[in-house]
């Protein structure tokens, strides 16, 4: 069972949108979740809560409560009953989702929602708050309790950087799909990111995905820099350095020159939407809704340690 963890060092990256772009392929390409073996898409990014507000429409509206939201997942785990999905006391209790990701089936999708800006523990002031640690065990008991309700894959929309949910679904997931915009800031904030992890942050052998997410796509030279041209050089550099000797799997895949990326699209920097599914697309959503693809393969092609077993 893939474990994957969309993240990214900080806000602002198009991390959500591009989970909830990637997440359909996926499931329609590749995993093909049922009813019986359903996909789990959790929003452990309590702050803002991206997938759940995404997911939450007039057509499909998504109810985050006590009972089945991360929050209650985060505090007091999930039990391991033997029971049918729907009849177990916190699966049983999730949000189907499938048809608002245009999945035929809508069972096949639950969603484990956020509920936005409540904390995960009442004498907590900060999701930073490494008293928090027993949440990993905690986690990992529920994705063996995911392996035993014969759950076909967990998607996490993490929270960022250090934040202790994005630790924990990091510590948890075998796949981290890890994006960043192209700047300055993105690149050397996610490659000291990865640097920390190196030294235990997170435990090894990941398989580590990096995507830089909005590419722009209009050449400019700027301090006598070509843009994009040049920083795409300096980005597979950077990285390619990091993963030489990492304990880490890392796969660079979407860093190749003719595959770099996402480009940013006009009509996510006003509303997100799923691409896979549209009628009709402009040649530069084509593109965009290819890289979405190749993300999904570079995905489902990795062998996780439970694949091998």
């Amino acid at each position: 069972m893939k474990v994957i963890s969309f993240f990214s060092y900080k806000g602002g990256a198009g991390r959500s949108t591009l989970a909830y772009n990637t997440i359909p392929i996926l499931a329609t390409n590749h995993i093909k979740p049922t009813a019986d073996s359903p996909m789990i898409v959790i929003d452990t990014d309590i702050d803002s809560c991206g997938m759940t507000y995404l997911l939450d429409t007039d057509e499909y509206p998504v109810v985050a409560t006590e009972e089945n939201s991360v929050q209650s997942l985060l505090a007091n785990g999930c039990s391991p009953e033997r029971t049918a999905i729907k009849e177990h006391p916190f699966f049983g209790k999730l949000c189907p989702v499938g048809n608002a990701y245009g999945y035929k089936d809508n069972d096949a999708i639950l969603l484990v929602p956020a509920m936005g800006g409540k904390l995960i523990f009442a004498n907590s002031n900060s999701n930073y708050n490494d008293s928090g640690n027993p949440l990993i065990p905690r986690m990992k008991n529920f994705i063996e309790c995911c392996e035993r309700m014969n759950i076909s894959a967990v998607c996490i929309d993490s929270a960022v950087g250090d934040n202790l949910s994005a630790v924990v679904s990091n510590e948890i997931s075998n796949v981290i799909v890890c994006c960043m915009r192209p700047t300055r800031q993105f690149r050397e904030g996610t490659a000291s990111y990865l640097r920390r992890i190196e030294n235990g942050r997170i435990g090894p052998g990941k398989n580590i995905v990096l995507v830089p997410n909005v590419i722009p796509t209009d050449e400019t030279v700027i301090d006598g820099v070509a843009y994009p041209k040049d920083a795409v050089k300096r980005i597979q550099h950077s990285f390619e350095t990091i993963a030489r000797n990492s304990c880490h799997n890392y796969h660079l895949d979407m860093l190749k020159s003719d595959s770099f990326g996402v480009p940013a699209l006009d009509r996510f920097m006003w509303c997100e939407g799923i691409l896979l599914g549209e009628e009709s697309l402009s040649s530069e959503e084509e593109i965009v809704l290819s890289r979405y693809k190749k993300i999904a393969e570079v995905i489902s092609n990795i062998e996780t340690d439970d694949d091998d077993e």
